[in-house]
């Protein structure tokens, strides 16, 4: 059976950006998709994860600056990890004005949910590449990311 011709014009196809943020937006439908069955978006996952990687619970504004989410869109997702029992937003004893975030164990339950599904997820969009390929790739484009994030201007999304 004949392959259908390929959607991206190979002159695309030698584009490393315009590749990699077709295999992301891909990748990202995909994501939101399974996210979506746990009844989450990708910035209730970004949250989740980064409340679990904090050594100690981070202020509602420390967490958006960390995230590059805007404070008006944290406190949605924040209402609505924390309607759910996946949070807790209590009010900073030493400073009132401010907001401190720290992840329940529900929260944490359910990050483990997610994650593995995710892996799942990365698993089937690395599958055309070997083991050691799939470390070398991954590697690779964290350094790339590591790289645009440090440039990036701090008004840009990240």
């Amino acid at each position: 059976m004949d392959r259908p011709a390929r959607r991206t014009p190979p002159r695309m196809l030698d584009v490393t950006t315009y590749v990699l943020a077709r295999a992301g937006r891909l990748g990202r439908a995909r994501m939101a998709r399974m996210m979506d069955g746990h009844g989450l978006g990708l910035w209730h996952f970004a949250v989740l994860s980064a409340l679990d990687d904090s050594a100690g619970p981070p202020s509602q504004r420390d967490l958006g600056a960390r995230l590059g989410i805007d404070p008006s869109d944290l406190v949605d997702v924040v209402g609505v990890l924390e309607e759910r029992g996946l949070l807790r937003r209590d009010r900073d004893p030493s400073d009132r004005r401010r907001y401190i975030i720290a992840l329940t164990p529900e929260g944490l339950a359910e990050l483990d949910a997610v994650a593995a599904r995710a892996a799942d997820l990365d698993a089937d969009l690395l599958a055309p590449l070997d083991p050691s390929e799939r470390a070398a790739f991954t590697g690779m484009l964290r350094r790339v990311l590591d790289h645009q994030e440090d440039v990036a201007a701090p008004s840009e999304p990240q």
